[in-house]
């Protein structure tokens, strides 16, 4: 087997490089139908994110695709804006090789290439553009090996590993840390959203992924708070009645752009019986602050600031810190036992190989022989097959021992494919 990554992440090109090889899921489509076409030996996963695309390519022949012809492809499907300076392909993508491809593969799956370490999205998107080119017939025995393996590296370090339990980024750390501490569950809480800008969809989408369901979303602009409210199975409230709603809420989201607090301590005094004691979670993700500092006084109000989560944040990215020799440990392990697996897999299938087709030829040449010379009894028949089985036995030990002896070394053999094209496997 051998593998390929070309492709740009995060850290090694810029977002107007990276957004030239964002591919939406219909683009990504047509990326792999076409690569079908031009490549057929050749099988391909594409994964396509915010932070990287990469193309991980697998073949079960020792032939490459080459370099050129990879990084043309590459460039013909780039989105390139009108405005865009052309650019080289082989300039602005990297191109990692067997081990360095696989064990970039199992990094991105257990997110320590992520921009923020331990964040969970990175498998599910792994996943699905596995399930694309699966759908596409673009993966097959190769790519399917590969992708479990790094599925199988993500849980050992999620299991062995503190890295997924330190959430570092303020919308998970206020949903995780400090809502599910005062509320068992959210499947049955409800949900005021004050703004509709991109810390509010971010905190909404860890909100629903903890389970909550009924939401409600107000902004000055209408149509932004029902494009928000959509995207989450909510519902769009007037900006006029956030007090009313705040009644109703048992979780208060405040993100806007406002200068002065969008709910006041009197606002909250004038509902305040109506809510019967109930607990209120509120959340302040805006700089200027959105809620009044003075509702942090009133009795089951539970206020938190972006500084309360930021040093949270803080301690959880050092104790992030802490693990990555940990996962990164897991992660080496994982790709050595992975190469050894495919190494040992093709050496078994040459071996394979070599055996028939040594044993084809005996088995002429013990017909041939056994032909010239006439009637044998089978006792004096038996012995000669048994005499060439032996013979071949003994031909084949010294080259097996050094394909197996071979297939133990941390580098990719060279014996195997020396060995393919002085017995003309290569050519059937």
């Amino acid at each position: 087997m051998k593998y390929w990554m070309l492709g740009v992440d995060h850290k090694t090109a810029s977002v107007a490089v990276r957004e030239k090889y964002s591919f939406s899921r219909e683009r990504a489509r047509a990326f792999l139908d076409d690569w079908r076409g031009r490549f057929p030996d050749h099988e391909a996963v594409l994964l396509s994110t915010c932070n990287r695309t990469e193309l991980y390519i697998g073949a079960q022949s020792d032939s490459a695709p080459g370099e050129a012809n990879l990084f043309n492809f590459f460039a013909e499907h780039a989105e390139k804006p009108a405005d865009s300076t052309p650019s080289s392909p082989a300039g602005d993508l990297r191109l990692l090789r067997e081990k360095d491809a696989v064990q970039h593969l199992f990094s991105v799956a257990a997110s320590l290439e992520s921009m923020v370490l331990g964040e969970p999205q990175i498998l599910a998107q792994i996943k699905e553009a596995y399930r694309l080119a699966s759908e596409e017939g673009t993966a097959g025995i190769a790519l399917h090996s590969l992708f479990q393996s790094a599925l199988k590296a993500a849980k050992q370090v999620s299991a062995e590993t503190g890295l997924f339990r330190h959430r570092t980024s303020l919308p998970a750390v206020a949903i995780s840390d400090f809502a599910l501490e005062l509320f068992e569950k959210l499947s049955d809480k409800r949900t005021l959203v004050l703004g509709a800008g991109e810390m509010a969809e971010e905190t909404l989408r860890y909100l629903t992924d903890a389970g909550g369901k009924e939401i409600a979303v107000a902004n000055r602009s209408r149509e932004k708070a029902e494009a928000l409210a959509r995207q989450f199975g909510g519902r769009a409230v007037g900006w006029e009645t956030r007090t009313e709603q705040l009644a109703k809420a048992d979780l208060v989201i405040a993100a806007t752009g406002a200068e002065e607090p969008v709910v006041t301590a009197e606002q909250y005094q004038a509902i305040a019986a109506s809510r019967s004691g109930r607990p209120l979670f509120m959340l302040d993700l805006s700089v200027p602050r959105n809620l009044d500092p003075r509702l942090a006084k009133m009795p089951n109000v539970y206020l938190y600031t972006i500084d309360d989560l930021e040093e949270v944040c803080q301690r959880n990215r050092k104790a992030r810190q802490r693990e990555i020799p940990k996962a990164q440990n897991v992660i080496a392990q994982q790709t050595g036992i992975f190469l050894k697996e495919i190494r040992l897999r093709d050496t078994g299938e040459l071996i394979g190989e070599l055996r028939a087709e040594w044993n084809r030829v005996k088995d002429e040449e013990v017909d041939r022989l056994l032909h010239k010379c006439g009637a044998l009894s089978a006792e004096n028949e038996a012995e000669i097959r048994y005499a060439f089985d032996r013979l071949i036995n003994k031909l084949l030990h010294a080259p097996m021992r050094s394909l197996r002896d071979e297939s133990q070394e941390a580098k990719p053999s060279a014996l195997l494919e020396a060995m393919r094209k002085l017995f003309r496997f290569t050519e059937k």
